[in-house]
């Protein structure tokens, strides 16, 4: 198992095609394997339309005021969001719903763990970070972990 730095208590694992080991793992916010590739569809009132490739969604997501993606273009970023009641369970695959639209219903793997952000890194087709609803601790959600939960509206979309 890696050490963790002494100065911030990250532990970083590098992501690989083996299952996950079940265990937290920690993530620094800005970890480099969150960021995926998507196309810009279109952009309207501080939203993007976003495809991811090789899929058939269009993701509804807010853009930044400062958003410099052109319509048609690929383009790299990730994507924030904010968990309802996050649930464990133990079937199924990892999906958004709708295919387009804003995310309401996924369901993912948990990719890491950030207990001091009280975020949870899912796998939803795609990383998304997600914020815990205030009644819920990263602590009871582990790497490897099946969940699912509804998305609060207004997920948004970092370029780079």
């Amino acid at each position: 198992m890696p050490a963790a730095d002494p100065s911030t208590g990250i532990i970083e694992h590098s992501r690989s095609p083996a299952p996950l080991a079940t265990g937290t793992k920690n993530v620094s916010p800005s970890s480099p394997d969150e960021s995926s590739a998507f196309r810009l569809r279109s952009i309207a009132d501080g939203f993007g339309v976003f495809t991811i490739p090789g899929t058939q969604y269009h993701l509804h997501l807010a853009i930044e005021d400062d958003f410099a993606g052109v319509v048609g273009e690929r383009i790299r970023g990730r994507i924030h969001g904010r968990a309802l009641r996050m649930h464990h369970c133990s079937a199924g695959g990892n999906f958004i719903e709708p295919l387009e639209g804003r995310p309401r219903i996924v369901q993912g793997t948990v990719l890491a763990v950030d207990p001091g952000a009280g975020e949870v890194l899912v796998d939803l087709v795609v990383p998304i970070r997600l914020t815990l609803d205030e009644d819920q601790s990263t602590r009871d959600f582990t790497t490897g972990d099946m969940v699912n939960f509804y998305m609060e509206p207004g997920a948004r979309f970092l370029q780079g």
